[in-house]
C-alpha cells in the first residue's frame, strides 16, 4: 500500500469520525434540545433528554476515540506532518474525548440525582447543567477549530514514506545503504 492510499484512508475516517461527532451536537444543542420541552413539555422532555444524553456522550467519545488514531496515523506516513501542531491537535481530540465520557459517566449522573432531589436540589441542577451546557459548547469549538485546521492542512510534499519489503533489497553490510537483490 502506498502512503497516498493510507493518507486517503486515514483522513477519510477522520474526517467522518470528526462531523459524526460535530454533527451530532450541532443537531442536539440546535435540533433536538429547543424541540423537545416544546413538544414533549417540562417533566416528558426531561424524561426523554435523561435517555437520551448516554447515548449522545457515548457516541461523542467513540467518535473521539476513532478521530485520534486515524490523525495520529497520518504524520506517520508523512514525515511534513509531524511537529508540534499534530501534539496540540492531538491533546484536543484528546480533551474533547474525556469531556464526552466525564459527561457521560460523572456529569449527566450528578444532574440527574440533583434534578430527583426536587426542589433542595435545584441550585445544584442549575450549576451543573451550566457545566454542561459550557462543556458541550467547548467540545463543539474544539471540533470546528479541528476541521477548519483539516481544511487547511497543506497537500503533502512528498510521496511519504516508503516501505521497503524483500523484493526491493537489503542493507548492505554494515553501510545501511540499500542495494538491489542479484
Amino acid at each position: 500500500m502506498s502512503a497516498r492510499f493510507l493518507l486517503g484512508i486515514f483522513d477519510s475516517v477522520y474526517v467522518i469520525a470528526l462531523t459524526a461527532w460535530v454533527g451530532s451536537i450541532l443537531f442536539f444543542s440546535f435540533g433536538v434540545a429547543p424541540i423537545i420541552f416544546t413538544v414533549l413539555g417540562s417533566e416528558n422532555g426531561a424524561k426523554f433528554v435523561r435517555a437520551l444524553f448516554p447515548t449522545y456522550y457515548a457516541w461523542g467519545a467513540t467518535a473521539g476515540a476513532i478521530a485520534l488514531p486515524a490523525f495520529v496515523a497520518v504524520p506517520l506516513c508523512y514525515p511534513e506532518y509531524r511537529g508540534g501542531v499534530v501534539a496540540i491537535q492531538s491533546m484536543a481530540i484528546l480533551a474533547g474525548t474525556l469531556i464526552m465520557l466525564y459527561g457521560g459517566n460523572s456529569l449527566t449522573p450528578a444532574i440527574n440525582a440533583a434534578r430527583d432531589a426536587g426542589a433542595e436540589g435545584q441550585e445544584r441542577f442549575k450549576k451543573l447543567h451550566r457545566r454542561s451546557v459550557c462543556l458541550n459548547a467547548l467540545v463543539l469549538v474544539i471540533g470546528v477549530g479541528l476541521l477548519i485546521a483539516f481544511a487547511n492542512r497543506p497537500a503533502p510534499r512528498t510521496s511519504g514514506i516508503k516501505e521497503w519489503s524483500s523484493s526491493a533489497g537489503s542493507p548492505a553490510p554494515g553501510t545501511g545503504v540499500w542495494q538491489s537483490p542479484g
